[in-house]
């Protein structure tokens, strides 16, 4: 008896250390809430946090949550990772974007998978997880992906985004991709969003339309619908939503009660 109790002792303490060894493998286990009826899950690219980080008190201000997924990670100082550390206080996610923001499909075909995983994904995965911010997730830079990469990757994250764009004359709604219904998410390894930078500016004058359109179709048939974007600010640096934009598509998400969800949110 005693022999068995030793054993069993052994065997748990063999199963937590083993659940503990890779931080990010392990918290994609972690416990997530229900799934509401239908969704839209926001998200930002890069390493814009010192204008995300502003826009709290508007993400408070709509019950909003997003996920903010972060490249370069290495690179940032002590006052770029306190304000993705104020973020994820404030209930939203920190995914991973790469170490580089290398495109997937290209490094793998000149280096290999297992090169890929060791120097764009397991350092990142590190740093991020060291500092306290655990990415569930995986955001493709340039959405550069396949079917082989993302089996590798789904070992490590929970889910992945990839992105895909609109043609000519498409309508959003028409953009099927993008939309997952409820009850599939948790089978659906790498989710499909589409970009929404510059929405209501001269450049895409009719996105917000489009973006409104598509959040009422995902509401009428029971799915989650994905976009992302980059900076949030009025002119940049770089590809940006402006924050007027961003307040009328976390203002229509509420007047449809449709819920904002995060990628930790997901099963």
């Amino acid at each position: 008896m005693r022999f068995l109790l030793s054993l069993l002792c052994l065997l748990l303490m063999m199963s937590t250390s083993s659940a503990t060894d890779n931080p990010a493998k392990s918290n994609k286990t972690s416990a997530h809430k229900t799934l509401p009826s239908a969704g839209v899950i926001l998200t930002f690219d890069d390493r814009n946090m010192n204008q995300w980080v502003k826009q709290i008190p508007l993400f408070q201000k709509y019950n909003a949550k997003v996920t903010f997924f972060v490249d370069h990670f290495h690179t940032l100082k002590s006052q770029q990772i306190a304000a993705l550390k104020q973020l994820q206080a404030a209930d939203h996610a920190i995914g991973c974007h790469g170490v580089k923001h290398r495109k997937a499909v290209d490094y793998v075909r000149e280096h290999g998978i297992e090169r890929y995983l060791q120097d764009e994904i397991s350092p990142a995965v590190k740093r991020m997880t060291d500092a306290g911010l655990k990415p569930t997730a995986f955001a493709y830079p340039s959405s550069s992906r396949n079917e082989e990469i993302d089996q590798a990757l789904l070992k490590t994250f929970r889910h992945l985004r990839g992105g895909t764009g609109l043609a000519p004359n498409q309508r959003m709604r028409d953009l099927k991709p993008i939309f997952v219904p409820v009850d599939q998410i948790k089978q659906s390894g790498c989710l499909i969003g589409t970009g929404i930078d510059y929405a209501g500016t001269e450049k895409r004058p009719h996105y917000l339309t489009e973006i409104k359109d598509a959040m009422d179709h995902a509401k009428q048939r029971g799915e989650i619908v994905i976009f992302y974007a980059h900076n949030i600010s009025d002119n940049g640096p770089g590809h940006h939503l402006p924050p007027k934009a961003l307040e009328e598509v976390l203002a229509h998400a509420q007047q449809i009660n449709l819920p904002t969800l995060t990628y930790d949110d997901l099963p």
